[in-house]
């Protein structure tokens, strides 16, 4: 692939890079005082991608993980989901849902990600949260 011509979208590569920035975020608040947030990002992604989260294509805004169906969202490629997971300065993650706002509070990236998968699936049943699936991938495809 030319990288400079060709982008790779696939969800492996989306959560790669994702991975790759939490890492390098974490360790940016580890070591400034410019920065409020946590070192608690990489966790969190982690957890995520080896979740039925993993699913959707990961991004971040602000300080929270949040998921649409394809690589562009913000292009029209894709639905973002209607939730995210937020860090706050307390070293919590706070699993938000548009309609509901804050649903759940922990300090347990696990908890959270379970949270956000139920959440997920609930708001796809009530028809609140985009059903249609990811191209190329299943969680039969999933590792």
């Amino acid at each position: 692939m030319d990288a400079e011509t060709e982008t790779d979208d696939s969800i492996e590569a989306a959560w790669d890079f994702r991975a790759r920035a939490a890492q390098a975020w974490d360790e940016r608040s580890r070591t400034s005082t410019t920065t409020w947030v946590p070192p608690i990002l990489a966790a969190l992604v982690d957890r995520a991608r080896n979740s039925a989260l993993g699913r959707f294509y990961p991004y971040t805004s602000h300080t929270a993980l949040a998921f649409s169906t394809g690589p562009r969202h913000w292009l029209g490629e894709g639905e973002v989901l209607p939730v995210a997971i937020e860090l706050v300065p307390e070293g919590l993650y706070v699993v938000r849902t548009r309609s509901a706002g804050a649903v759940l509070e922990t300090a347990d990236a696990d908890e959270a990600v379970a949270e956000a998968e139920r959440l997920v699936e609930r708001l796809m049943e009530d028809g609140q949260a985009p059903t249609r699936a990811v191209l190329g991938q299943s969680d039969g495809d999933r590792r």
